[in-house]
């Protein structure tokens, strides 16, 4: 289980990452944020009643450059998605790996999204079959294709003019992924995890 400390200690090391500081609250994380100007802001909306959910709605609110990173414990499903509504691009549990949090760190530096495989689980459940060597879901590089099209806004007939293909052809490829992944595209926040996910992926 990831600590403050053992946080602090990890990042440090790295090169090119520096701490710059350590708020206890959401008064001083704010005036933090104005005099330091971090790249990136690692928070735990749960911790000991000194940061909430509506603490990362004032910071994106108010600091247009502010690049959060949530690091927290085992959360439920609507807990996480929850906070991801808020515009939450990165999310990282603390029984993470150290290799997990260093990734999401420079993820969010650079504006992209990173959430960790116990995220993914918790959201989409541990029953995905998953490639042992990546780690994730078996999507084609065909599904991996319509599920970002979906997720552009696309209807099935949208689809299958870009792809070239069959409506019914669109049909069961969707039919394939629900089957894969348990997933019935009918909540925007799971699907923009999912789109994180599937990023690198094509067989």
């Amino acid at each position: 289980m990831l600590t403050r400390e053992g946080v602090t200690a990890l990042l440090s090391a790295q090169e090119g990452m520096n701490i710059a500081g350590q708020a206890n609250n959401s008064i001083e994380l704010t005036e933090m944020i104005t005099a330091l100007r971090p790249e990136v802001i690692i928070m735990d909306h749960n911790y000991d009643h000194s940061f909430t959910a509506k603490d990362v709605k004032n910071i994106y609110d108010q600091f247009d450059f502010a690049h959060i990173l949530i690091l927290t414990n085992k959360q439920h499903k609507t807990e996480i998605l929850e906070v991801i509504d808020l515009g939450i691009k990165n999310y990282v549990l603390k029984d993470c790996t150290p290799e997990e949090l260093i990734n999401a760190v420079y993820h969010t530096a650079k504006g992209e999204q990173f959430y960790c495989k116990n995220t993914i689980e918790t959201v989409f459940g541990a029953h995905a079959p998953l490639n042992k060597t990546t780690g994730v879901p078996l999507l084609s590089f065909r599904e991996s294709e319509i599920v970002h099209l979906i997720a552009d806004g696309m209807a099935n007939k949208e689809i299958a003019e870009k792809l070239f293909l069959s409506v019914h052809t669109v049909k069961t490829h969707r039919k394939n992924i629900i089957r894969k992944l348990g997933f019935t595209f009918k909540n925007a926040t799971e699907l923009i995890l999912l789109i994180s996910y599937l990023s690198d992926v094509l067989i």
